[in-house]
């Protein structure tokens, strides 16, 4: 199904992997403005994260649009009520609501100033809330970023923003302490099943702080610990913290911040939210059993962390998490 080429045992790509061809562009586009990005009241649209790690990965055109096809029956159509028409950016800052009228605000800000611009002056104020709905704003922004799709960059950023910042955890990161090593949180209880308001417990019970710390090479290590996560425990939403700390780390390299206190505060907090598992350090990879718009993000994860971080452990996880799709 992928058309890739292998070189010391992980895919390599042509420049032309970085960048959209035009039909690409335009079926997102009409993606985005022709569902919204939730149904069933809370589930995500997964679909231009799928696209994007597929074509990432080298799928060809048939395959994407047979994907799409597939995928849409179970979205919700647009809202067709005019969206709120956004003066300031803050105006729409945690209202799920102002999704659409941010992306009009934002669109308008890409168009006129460029992706850069827009994301230096309006990511850092809501870059703290990263961890909301599962990570998903953060990996659609990072997915818009790394694939440059401008149009992406502004559904991601207004989905993100319309979920709100966490001051909290801001905090927490910005006061962490260094360390030798990452220090998980034990497990605490939680009432809720729904991920956003198990998160919201985590935040309020705030025994995660004093486990909040900052390692050497932090990146790297706390990829690699999360991975660790996947592998063991083959969790869902362990899944979703191997793709989320990877969407952060593009949204910091085109920030060109330092992310690591918000990092490892929004990883100690979700591993308490997904019932803080055991696992042990180093577990292998093995095949997962999930939906397929999992699966390829996180093959799609592994094969890209596995170049940006220089990690032969997601070079391994690639072998085995990608080789469905190679």
């Amino acid at each position: 199904m992928f058309l890739v080429d292998r070189l010391d045992g992980i895919v390599t790509q042509s420049d032309d992997s970085e960048v959209c061809p035009p039909w690409l562009l335009d079926l997102l586009r009409q993606h985005r403005d022709s569902y919204e990005p939730e149904y069933d009241g809370h589930l995500t649209d997964h679909l231009p994260m799928m696209l994007l790690a597929m074509h990432g990965l080298g799928s060809d055109r048939t395959t994407i649009e047979s994907r799409h096809a597939r995928y849409i029956g179970r979205l919700d159509r647009a809202r067709t009520d005019s969206p709120e028409v956004m003066n300031r950016f803050e105006d729409g800052i945690g209202k799920r609501p102002a999704y659409r009228g941010l992306i009009n605000y934002l669109d308008e800000s890409i168009s006129r100033r460029g992706v850069e611009e827009t994301l230096a002056e309006y990511l850092p104020s809501v870059l703290s809330g990263w961890v909301r709905h599962a990570f998903h704003g953060t990996i659609r922004l990072a997915y818009g970023i790394r694939f440059k799709v401008d149009s992406e960059v502004a559904a991601g950023l207004a989905y993100l923003s319309s979920a709100g910042p966490d001051e909290r955890l801001a905090e927490i990161g910005q006061f962490a302490s260094p360390s030798e090593r990452f220090a998980w949180p034990p497990s605490i209880d939680i009432a809720s099943s729904r991920f956003d308001d198990r998160y919201d417990e985590v935040i309020q019970a705030d025994t995660f702080a004093v486990h909040t710390h900052i390692l050497e090479n932090n990146s790297l290590r706390v990829a690699e610990e999360v991975l660790d996560i996947l592998n063991h425990t083959q969790d869902f939403f362990a899944l979703h913290m191997v793709t989320g700390a990877h969407a952060l780390g593009i949204c910091a390299e085109v920030l060109e911040s330092n992310v690591d206190g918000i990092m490892n505060a929004g990883i100690a907090a979700a591993y308490l939210a997904i019932g803080a598992p055991m696992f042990i350090q180093h577990a292998r990879p093995r095949s997962l059993r999930m939906d397929f718009a999992h699966e390829v993000k996180v093959a799609f994860s592994c094969y890209d962390q596995a170049q940006r971080l220089n990690s032969q452990r997601y070079r391994d996880a690639f072998e085995v998490y990608g080789r469905k799709f190679t």
